[in-house]
């Protein structure tokens, strides 16, 4: 089974609506309906999206790891289940449409919905510098443990984590915005030539995919 990528403004309006809508979502129950058929679309169309969740799960414990460090409250017991499986399935359908639809095709689709070229650059210039940022999170943590940081999962440990990665997010951010500085000083004229689309066809199979999925979840919204 395969299906053609929704690569226009209103597969893309679409896509967005479900993940606007997922974080809304309160409903266990519509939480659990999204996130089976966001599964059986995965491993029916897009099969690369468990390939990704597999070289990725270390997000899928983060997700366990809040899971259980909320359930050891009482309030928490009533939020975990929700809040998780929300987190759980906004995440899927994220790597899902980059996987089904393609990093570059999608940010040629918001050039053309009109998005500012800059948010654009910094948004493709921060993804290259993932791997950068994977080395920076490895040196951080071993300047870590030569400081005496206990090994473990702890509250101390876990604040401390966050704060550097929001760190270097908001470096990459940074040096994201000096490097289209950069390029435009040196005659870039603003678009890349890997995000220059091809006319293709409508994708009528995929568009009413959507259109059900998108209106399944504001359904449990209202």
């Amino acid at each position: 089974m395969n299906k053609s990528s929704p690569s226009t403004r209103t597969g893309t309006v679409l896509i967005l609506l479900i993940l606007t809508g997922l974080g809304l979502l309160d409903n266990l129950f519509f939480l659990l309906t999204c996130l089976l058929t966001i599964g059986i679309f995965a491993a029916l169309v897009v099969r690369k999206t468990y390939v990704t969740v597999w070289r990725c799960k270390e997000i899928l414990i983060f997700f366990i790891l809040t899971g259980v460090s909320l359930l050891l409250t009482k309030d928490g017991r009533f939020l975990a289940p929700p809040l998780i499986t929300k987190m759980l399935s906004m995440w899927l359908w994220v790597v899902l449409w980059i996987n089904w639809v393609g990093f570059e095709r999608i940010l040629s689709t918001f050039e053309r919905l009109g998005i500012p070229s800059i948010l654009i650059h910094i948004i493709a210039f921060t993804a290259r510098f993932l791997p950068i940022l994977s080395e920076r999170s490895r040196m951080m943590f071993a300047a870590q443990a030569s400081r005496g940081s206990k090994s473990g999962i702890h509250p101390l440990q876990l604040r401390n984590l966050a704060w550097g990665i929001g760190c270097l997010l908001l470096t990459s951010f940074e040096q994201a915005e000096n490097v289209e500085r950069a390029m435009k000083s040196r005659g870039f004229s603003g678009t890349f030539p890997i995000l220059v689309e091809d006319t293709v066809v409508v994708p009528y199979g995929s568009l009413i995919f959507l259109f059900i999925f998108t209106g399944i979840v504001w359904f449990g919204v209202f």
